[in-house]
């Protein structure tokens, strides 16, 4: 048995597409096939899952910002420094998926944000 990261990755066989030429004949071509994309998350949300959806990221974003903005003006070590640049990253990236109305990544990254901040400990 061969394993799943030594097997060789299958490559797509194109599907012919019949097309006539100027001249009015047929003639065969390959085409690419596309998969459907599946409708996202927020298409098949409820109005009270947005709704919860959106408490929790706001809940989230909020208290990382407050530890953002708490340790702004302290020094920190390098490793905090690096706990709240991710933490500042994750936020920013929240706000840009909320603008783009991807509310299943807001809401990861904003706990993301929320989780990291918790670990922030400046004084």
């Amino acid at each position: 048995m061969v394993p799943i990261d030594k097997r060789p990755t299958p490559t797509p066989v194109p599907t012919p597409v019949a097309s006539s030429t100027p001249s009015g004949a047929a003639s065969t071509t390959p085409a690419t096939v596309t998969p459907e994309k599946p409708p996202p998350v927020e298409a098949v949300m409820s109005a009270d899952e947005r709704k919860a959806t959106l408490s929790r990221i706001v809940a989230d974003t909020t208290a990382a910002s407050a530890a953002v903005k708490h340790c702004a003006s302290k020094t920190l070590l390098p490793d905090q420094e690096s706990v709240f640049d991710t933490t500042r990253s994750y936020l920013i990236q929240a706000r840009a998926a909320l603008l783009r109305d991807e509310l299943w990544q807001a809401e990861s990254l904003a706990r993301k944000a929320r989780q990291l901040a918790l670990s922030l400990e400046c004084h």
